[in-house]
């Protein structure tokens, strides 16, 4: 019996399901409660949160909890692995051009100007004392890394009680497969419309879709302006590519390989993304034109990995 919960979190629409013999309403109703604590460490949306307490030291060595710790972790990681096309430290950039709110609280901002974007190396992690230190002046946004680690480390949780998908936004995690098939149906939405541009399969793995279509705003001087900044240069990227989905085995990993690819461009993000071990992807690029790596096909039905 599959049992499926809807609400908002984390700026988005948030989608649970969860298989088990008798029903998984009771975990389910503590979904919306583990979502707001993860808020409380993570968003850069609650002045109070954990991540904002972080910011506001910047420059003094912070100790964190292991949420967050791991969080920034990954992040850097993530930074390494992209060679600096994903950036944690983005968030002046950011503010910088407006987006210093929750999505769903803007209309048109003053923000325009360009900021110079902190190098990523700067950020100091202590493992042993859950310590953290980030340059004086800079701010962190965890962004996708967030939504795509919450997923999963939710989906990790429930998969103890069964087969589950996390959806928070179209950042999907999945475990297991639901009785009588060998995976997930995932269906990639069509940018121009309601309807889906291919439905795919999916078993112990995640999935996360971003574009340049999805947090656009316009500044009070009529510039319009959209949340991919692109670190070299602070200001919002110039990409050939309108969306892009990312299917790895890694949250967070599939979330920085999506912000590689859009930066990079259709044509070297996905020569770049071909090289990458354990990674399929979708590119629609603005023209309309739809272009995917060697190994999506894998993911489709009738060559579901077994």
């Amino acid at each position: 019996m599959i049992t499926t919960i809807r609400f908002r979190a984390m700026g988005c629409q948030v989608e649970i399901k969860l298989e088990t013999p008798a029903g998984g309403e009771t975990i389910l109703s503590q979904m919306p409660a583990r979502f707001d604590a993860l808020e409380d460490r993570l968003s850069r949306f609650r002045p109070h949160s954990e991540l904002m307490r972080l910011n506001a030291r910047a420059g003094e060595w912070v100790r964190v909890s292991d949420v967050l710790f791991d969080n920034l972790r990954q992040a850097k990681h993530m930074a390494r692995l992209t060679e600096g096309l994903f950036n944690p430290l983005v968030l002046p950039a950011l503010v910088a051009h407006g987006y210093d709110r929750s999505f769903e609280q803007m209309t048109s901002v003053a923000g325009s100007a360009s900021q110079p974007v902190t190098d990523w190396h700067s950020i100091e992690l202590d493992r042993d004392t859950n310590r953290v230190r980030i340059p004086a002046g800079s701010a962190i946004d965890l962004g996708g890394i967030a939504k795509g680690w919450s997923a999963q480390h939710i989906a990790h949780e429930l998969a103890e009680e069964g087969p589950c998908l996390v959806n928070i936004g179209g950042d999907i995690a999945v475990c297991g497969a639901p009785e009588g098939l060998p995976a997930w149906e995932i269906e990639i939405a069509d940018p121009d419309g309601d309807g889906s541009l291919v439905t795919l399969w999916l078993r112990d793995s995640t999935i996360v879709t971003s574009g340049i279509d999805y947090r656009r705003w316009t500044t009070s001087d009529h510039r319009p302006r959209h949340h991919i900044i692109h670190p070299f240069s602070g200001e919002p990227a110039e990409t050939d590519v309108r969306t892009v989905t990312i299917i790895h085995p890694h949250a967070p990993t599939a979330e920085a390989y999506a912000k590689a690819v859009l930066l990079k461009g259709s044509e070297a993000g996905l020569q770049w993304l071909n090289t990458r071990w354990h990674a399929a992807g979708l590119v629609v690029r603005q023209d309309g034109a739809v272009l995917a790596t060697t190994h999506l096909m894998s993911y489709f039905q009738e060559r579901i990995p077994s």
